[in-house]
């Protein structure tokens, strides 16, 4: 059972554009998970993947976008989200 759920997470940096997305993680330190606080990317929260450029991410949030490099975008867990 636990092997599907770590098949299924993933990077941001390797989810295709128009696909949704729900945040399971991050493999950063403090520092990192306060600015994606910060900019609304917390735990659970579903993201619209708008536009990946090999890892330079946008993402829709909340009616808006957030860029994040792909530095950042490789240290974010997602999964998929079932529609």
């Amino acid at each position: 059972m636990n092997s599907n759920l770590e098949l299924a997470e993933r990077p941001l940096a390797q989810v295709p554009s128009g696909q949704r997305v729900r945040i399971t993680g991050y493999q950063g330190g403090r520092m990192l998970r306060a600015r994606l606080l910060a900019l609304g990317l917390n735990l659970g929260r579903e993201v619209d993947i708008l536009q990946n450029n090999r890892g330079l991410i946008i993402v829709g949030l909340n009616g808006g976008r957030v860029a994040l490099g792909k530095g950042i975008s490789q240290k974010v867990l997602t999964e998929p989200v079932g529609e």
